[in-house]
């Protein structure tokens, strides 16, 4: 391919969320903090590379309707002040075990049988102080782990990942950097593994010029880059070990495609896949149980299929949302954007349980909202000190041990 067709096909690629300048092979940059951290052999479970999957639930998660308390004076509190058309049937409800009067959102039976055996811990309250309620904004807040007062271009796991493997750090299927945004995180972003391999194949035999210019050589670089992350790929993904039966559904085959890719030992770290359609300003009920019943049966097939192929203790799945919902009902029989919601972490090495403290009903902040019980930036110290072993970088807000 010609280097004109090499910037028409960079351009394409684009508009569909696949940019070649998201894959980086830089220096670690002052602004990290990483200058001198030369990165350190990847952490592992019976020699396997510990992995993390992302779900961004996009929209804002309503909490109140995920986890759902199940105590007489709660629940009536909900159904009789705040939620009398978009709160599930009391006899609906089953409270899950050990969980203090909480039950999971009837659409998510498939989960029940992982949070029997120990491998879901639900987050409650988690959240940050002043809350703001714009989706972008708030999204670059947990993406960047920064406060509400302070703007970043750095990624939560762009901070962590360079002291934890060389190499690819993490595979993005659908759109954003999110958490890998910056320079020091070797990122590839796809529509889907064999839509990338296709795309890379396209730009396979581009060669630098005798005279070239820095935007070239750039371009250049990337290529050989993308190259080189196409040929892991290409060589791990060729003969691929079958997965059996798995959900359908565009998250079920975004997380087919990354159980493909583990199963089949391809070198990163992380995955982030996104899940659409939370921002439930009406018709919750129905909108939201759909939502959830798909995100279950999809984790439940995911995690099957890691089970079968011992690949479960490797694996923490983790979903996040901008923020949650107003604790009242909108006329539209929705909810508006709010505060505090609930986290899901799963998987095989992952302790059980339910952690943070609930958010009281009887004490919302100005807005009607849940107060925020548990720092997110908690949960991410947790991830990088106890599952990937490298430093906290938010050590002063503690950890969590579900792991």
């Amino acid at each position: 391919m010609k280097r004109r067709g090499f910037l028409k096909l960079a351009g394409a690629l684009s508009t569909v969320g696949f940019a070649p300048e998201i894959l980086w092979a830089a220096a670690p940059s002052a602004r990290s903090g990483n200058t001198q951290a030369k990165p350190i052999a990847p952490r592992s479970v019976s020699g396997k590379t510990r992995r993390v999957v992302l779900i961004k639930l996009v929209g804002g998660n309503d909490g109140l309707s995920t986890l759902i308390p199940t105590r007489d004076k709660e629940y009536n509190l909900l159904r009789d002040k705040y939620r009398p058309n978009i709160l599930h049937a009391k006899h609906q409800l089953q409270e899950l075990p050990d969980s203090n009067g909480l039950a999971l959102n009837p659409y998510m039976a498939p989960l029940q049988r992982w949070w029997k055996s120990g491998h879901v811990a639900w987050i409650q309250g988690v959240g940050y102080h002043h809350p703001i309620l714009s989706h972008f904004r708030s999204s670059d807040i947990w993406e960047t782990a920064s406060n509400a007062f302070e703007y970043s271009d750095i990624g939560w796991l762009t901070q962590i990942l360079p002291r934890y493997k060389e190499g690819l750090h993490g595979i993005i299927i659908g759109e954003g950097l999110g958490p890998m945004l910056g320079k020091d995180c070797h990122t590839i972003a796809m529509q889907s593994p064999q839509v990338f391999l296709n795309q890379v194949d396209l730009i396979d035999d581009i060669s630098p010029s005798r005279h070239p210019s820095q935007a070239l050589t750039h371009i250049v670089n990337i290529q050989h880059q993308l190259h080189a992350a196409g040929k892991q790929l290409k060589q791990k993904m060729s003969h691929p070990k079958p997965l059996g039966g798995f959900a359908t559904g565009t998250l079920g085959r975004q997380l087919e495609s990354i159980a493909q890719m583990i199963i089949n030992d391809v070198d990163t770290a992380v995955y982030k896949i996104e899940h659409k359609g939370f921002d439930t300003h009406s018709k919750q009920l129905i909108t939201q149980n759909h939502l959830l019943r798909e995100l279950s049966v999809a984790l439940d097939s995911f995690a099957n299929a890691m089970q079968r192929h011992g690949r479960w203790d490797e694996v923490m799945v983790i979903t996040y949302s901008e923020f949650g919902r107003r604790v009242a009902e909108n006329h539209g029989k929705g909810t508006d954007h709010g505060a505090a919601s609930v986290q899901l972490v799963m998987g095989g090495k992952v302790r059980g349980g339910i952690y943070g403290d609930r958010p009281p009903l009887h004490d919302l902040d100005k807005d009607g909202n849940l107060h925020m019980t548990t720092d997110f930036r908690k949960v991410y110290g947790t991830v990088a000190s106890r599952w990937l072993g490298v430093a906290n970088p938010w050590r002063s807000q503690g950890i969590l041990p579900f792991v």
